[in-house]
């Protein structure tokens, strides 16, 4: 699965006139002392009665690369928090065997994402040379400007080949000695690479430390940034002992592991997983000293490097506690556009009227802002500045809350504000107690503070333990309804019974409930709902089955998000209940830099991949068998598993079904006579109709 490196193609922007001549296209640019020029405009022509057919480029052949996590010597790169990812990457270098990506997903603009210095004589003329590319078929935008010594040199949209552009240029009467090479952001961007980059007089040195980026300081092991993959980036950055190296990948759903060999050299190469399908597999790698490194990893099949983020989908998080950090990029490797996350009061107010923003949120928040992933502010608890610890209990706390959850609206990134947690079943310190009419002067504060200056952002109420009926009714007839944008809350009796269907009746009760003692409705969020994996729990993959089970009847029932908890997992003992509700390993493994994920992990990215931001439309479930339908047409997509045992299940079809099953494995299903008949179980299956091109290349 290894793509061959696209030809390289040299592009030469003048000092004066400027020809851009590639596959027979022409086009003219300038730079001119920092100052870019308009396009060259060709004498118009008389139309001719028949025209040439104009010759096209095939598409760009997309390589497998990945990134790793390693600093590169002379140059600066962007704090994580500031830049998604700015990183060596290993697969598919211009020159030698490392470039750097810049994958900024977020739209934000004038950011330096990489530098080194560079020293310049005045009045002297220099040539600029930049191997660039964009991981895409199609010619795009870059989202990208370069910079040196005042002067900015523009980028022609590009493609996965790697183009090698030169910028002549003469640095300024008055050029200081000391100046930078830099890479800008100019909003959102999306697999960059540069590499071999130089700045030149004629007949001198390159003034670029170190601009093939082959230097670079690691640790020792496997060390990509993440191990969750695409097709597109199924490859291991590793920095081994050099010579030969062996390694093996078994699908933790069974079989004979995949085995291959591949050459270590210099202190980061790329080793790509060949013959690995879209799975979840358990890793080893045997290098030439001796040492054998395991990890597990998750290949997923997606149109891209990364997995596209679906906003129906988010996931609970704990980025106060070490384990979490990295959060933003953790959760947007899985495909969650969204985190929940708790914002304790106590943390960031401890002088009345003063906040003081803890750094694990500024630092984690941020992180999640520059990898397009939003957060949904948990407002919690009380503060005893205040009186009460665990709830805000008297007038004077009540509006401070209030304006405490403006100032979070304030400073952070949020999709939704979420009152308290759990009211109607923690503890509770304050004299009025948990009843829901205590609750909803707490809301309303919310609101009264929030809402003008932020009159979309969604006020999240409820936020129960498991749905009490009792609670949200008391809620609805206390006026409720008019404090609450989103109702929420933690439907964990599925967890409990061991029955992932069970969701089902409770969103259906809870919106019956709004219905009766309101007369209108809310949008539901389900904030908080997993199914753990330690002794008393689930299996590792059956945690995967539930969660797809119960996301897709939450869905089909009228949730509008759903957050998974949780993120990672608290502890590293597979024996504590509430420390393995986690979709990653608590921490990494030996040799290893990035956490490991679960089966449950892969379970999510696959369907969030599969859905493919697919609004549900219809259930065709029956007595035996339970079918939710996403999407329309040729881009429908149908969930599908038995209630009980093993049935089979026919759909009508005139053109083969693909289905995908929770290890990855996918197999095409021709109809007969218009029907497909399928065996269902208790594991859910994707079933989605084969296009016409997906036939004839299968057919090739």
């Amino acid at each position: 699965m290894m793509a061959l490196r696209a030809t390289k193609k040299t592009i030469i922007i003048a000092s004066a006139v400027t020809v851009l001549l590639v596959g027979g296209g022409a086009a003219a640019a300038m730079v001119i002392s920092g100052q870019q020029a308009q396009p060259r405009t060709e004498a118009s022509r008389s139309p001719e009665a028949t025209p040439e057919p104009v010759a096209t480029e095939p598409p760009a052949v997309v390589p497998v690369t990945n990134v790793a996590r390693a600093s590169i010597d002379a140059w600066t790169l962007a704090d994580r928090g500031v830049v998604g990812t700015v990183l060596p990457e290993v697969g598919d270098a211009a020159e030698g065997a490392v470039s750097l990506r810049v994958d900024a997903p977020a739209d934000d603009a004038d950011i330096i994402a990489a530098s080194a210095p560079v020293a310049l004589a005045p009045d002297t003329e220099y040539t600029l040379s930049v191997s660039v590319r964009v991981l895409a078929e199609e010619k795009t935008e870059t989202g990208v400007r370069l910079t040196a010594a005042g002067q900015t040199f523009t980028l022609p949209e590009l493609d996965a080949d790697w183009e090698t552009i030169e910028f002549p240029f003469t640095s300024a009467a008055d050029q200081a000695a000391a100046s930078t090479f830099d890479v800008v952001l100019s909003g959102a961007v999306r697999g960059f690479g540069i590499d071999d980059v130089s700045i030149t007089a004629a007949g001198g040195d390159n003034l670029v430390p170190n601009g093939s980026f082959e230097a670079v300081q690691t640790p020792a092991g496997i060390v990509n940034d993440s191990l969750i993959m695409t097709d597109e980036s199924a490859l291991l950055a590793v920095s081994l002992a050099e010579g030969p190296a062996q390694w093996s990948a078994t699908s933790t759903a069974g079989g004979e592991p995949i085995t291959g060999e591949f050459g270590s050299a210099g202190p980061l190469s790329a080793l790509p997983l060949t013959g690995v399908s879209q799975g979840h597999y358990a890793v080893t790698v045997n290098d030439s000293s001796g040492r054998q490194i395991q990890t597990d990893v998750a290949v997923i099949d997606a149109d891209g490097f990364s997995v596209s983020q679906d906003g129906r989908f988010g996931v609970g998080s704990h980025v106060e506690k070490d384990p979490f950090i990295g959060t933003g990029s953790l959760a947007a490797a899985i495909g969650f556009a969204e985190v929940r996350n708790d914002i304790s009061w106590e943390r960031n107010e401890k002088v009345a009227g003063q906040y003081v923003w803890d750094q694990n949120y500024v630092r984690e928040f941020e992180r999640m802002h520059a990898n397009d992933v939003k957060l949904l502010g948990l407002v919690v608890y009380g503060n005893r500045l205040y009186g009460a610890r665990k709830a805000p209990g008297n007038e004077e706390a009540i509006q401070a809350y209030g304006a405490y959850a403006k100032a979070v609206a304030d400073r952070f990134d949020l999709v939704g504000l979420e009152v308290l947690n759990e009211f109607n079943h923690r503890e509770n310190d304050t004299a009025c107690g948990p009843a829901p009419a205590c609750y909803v002067p707490i809301a309303q504060s919310v609101r009264d503070h929030v809402s003008t200056a932020y009159p979309d952002l969604p006020i999240v109420t409820g936020s129960t333990a498991l749905y009490d009926s009792e609670w949200f009714s008391g809620f609805w007839q206390a006026g409720g309804m008019a404090v609450t944008d989103a109702a929420s809350y933690h439907p964990y009796e599925s967890w409990i019974n061991r029955d992932a269907d069970l969701i089902a009746g409770t969103v259906q009760q809870s919106y019956a409930d709004m219905q009766e003692f309101a007369g209108e409705t809310r949008p539901v969020w389900v904030t908080e709902m997993g199914f753990p994996t330690h002794y008393d729990g689930v299996s590792l993959l059956e945690q995967g089955q539930m969660m797809v089970r119960n996301q897709a009847l939450a869905f089909a029932n009228g949730v509008e998000k759903y957050f998974w908890y949780d993120l990672v997992n608290d502890t590293p003992d597979p024996a504590a209940g509430e420390a393995n509700f986690g979709l990653y390993e608590n921490a990494p493994r030996a040799d290893v830099v990035a956490l490991a994920p679960k089966p449950g992990a892969f379970a999510q990215a696959l369907m969030i991949t599969q859905l493919r931001d697919k609004a549900f439309v219809s259930d065709e479930s029956d007595d035996t068998t339970t079918v939710e339908v996403f999407g329309s047409g040729d881009d429908e997509t149908r969930i599908a598993w038995a209630k009980q045992g093993e049935v089979q299940r026919t759909f009508a079809s005139d053109v083969p079904l693909t289905v995908t099953d929770m290890s990855g494995q996918t197999q095409s299903v021709v109809p007969e006579d218009g029907e497909v008949t399928l065996t269902l179980g208790a594991s859910p299956v994707f079933i989605s109709s084969e296009s016409e091109s997906d036939s004839e290349s299968e057919s090739e």
